[in-house]
């Protein structure tokens, strides 16, 4: 039957089940990454660059930001472990990085098994990607430079995030960008936009085919990858955000994740595609989010107000009006309860209102 389909198909075939588990890889240099000793916003940072090997023995290309040595405030410092989509790699961290390095938060990025430098033929949308994350985990825990820890993931990477944090609780906050709700139903989406002139039961006989060609190519079922699954047990503090164009994981599989999803939970819809750049509003927040979430265990030895301060736009401009209203508009409902960093015993109107406030200062 493989065969016969295949043969009705004809490329799409082999262009369908490459899109699901080999997308081109992204190419790229370490010049891309930027220099190893750098300066933002007046604080000096460095980059060392290593590799990590999984579970299945292949090698992953990793780097590590964080403050030089001499400018380190604390000895344990939070981390967000920056997840990229599937045709990319740890490059991806621009623009992100620098809002989160801003708010004294160290990241850590990397080449997903089957990406960008890492060794590996195929990837897996989340499912050997996890075990990925859990080896990088580790490797942070084990330097005894690291304190609370986040994830940011985008398209795979968000998935992942869900399937890993389902996996380990201990996680402080998840930043989910275009995840999608079944890989089956995605799958079935993509064959009927790449293949429209195609009958439907032969498009739906190619879906089962294109599983069992994934099956014994990558080692892995992709009726499997039900992040719907993952996420109604999932109860980290989550932050969901997906492109308004998106065609290519289209909205409702958000909107889907995002009801099911159990723990607390805040969501955004912005103008864009799959790929595009989000808006700088959406990147403020996310760095406020993440500072509340994961500076839980230096919170008692810094000044609130000042550090929160810290929080500003990558780039030599401050914050503007537009944005501290998008701010306020699309993020008051984000939860500072004390989980997530509330000093003080202020409401959260108070402390959304001195965050925005401060970030109209300039420093």
């Amino acid at each position: 039957m493989n065969k016969i389909v295949s043969k009705v198909l004809g490329e799409k075939y082999d262009d369908l089940w490459k899109l699901v588990i080999r997308p081109e890889r992204d190419n790229y240099s370490l010049d891309d990454l930027g220099k190893t000793r750098f300066t933002h916003n007046q604080k000096h940072f460095k980059r060392t660059d290593l590799t990590l090997t999984n579970k299945r023995n292949l090698k992953l290309c990793c780097s590590f930001w964080e403050p030089i040595d001499e400018e380190r405030k604390f000895p344990k410092l939070p981390c967000v472990v920056y997840l990229h989509g599937n045709a990319s790699s740890r490059a991806e961290i621009f623009p992100e990085l620098y809002y989160l390095l801003s708010s004294d938060i160290t990241v850590f990025a990397f080449d997903f098994s089957g990406c960008g430098k890492s060794e590996g033929e195929y990837i897996s949308l989340g499912w050997y990607e996890r075990d990925d994350v859990e080896c990088v985990i580790e490797y942070l825990r084990s330097t005894n430079r690291v304190a609370t820890i986040g994830l940011w993931g985008r398209s795979m990477g968000a998935v992942t995030a869900i399937m890993y944090g389902d996996r380990d609780p201990s996680i402080a906050g998840l930043v989910l960008d275009s995840p999608f709700f079944s890989l089956k139903l995605l799958t079935e989406e993509l064959a009927k936009e790449r293949a429209s002139s195609i009958p439907n039961f032969i498009l739906n006989q190619g879906v089962k085919c294109i599983r069992a060609t994934i099956k014994e190519k990558a080692k892995f079922d992709i009726n499997d990858i039900e992040p719907k699954v993952f996420a109604e047990r999932c109860f980290i503090p989550a932050l969901f955000c997906h492109g308004l164009n998106d065609s290519f994981v289209n909205v409702h599989h958000c909107k889907d994740l995002y009801e099911v999803y159990a723990g607390e939970k805040n969501v955004t819809y912005v103008e864009g595609d799959h790929n595009s750049g989000r808006p700088d509003y959406f990147l403020d927040s996310v760095a406020i989010f993440f500072y509340n979430s994961l500076h839980v265990e230096n919170l008692k030895e810094i000044n609130y107000g000042e550090k929160i301060g810290d929080i500003k736009k990558a780039g030599d401009n401050n914050i503007n009006e537009n944005n501290i209203n998008n701010n306020q508009n699309q993020y008051n409902n984000i939860n500072f309860q004390d989980n997530y960093g509330n000093m003080g015993g202020e409401s959260e109107e108070e402390i959304l209102q001195r965050i925005l406030e401060l970030s109209k200062k300039e420093y």
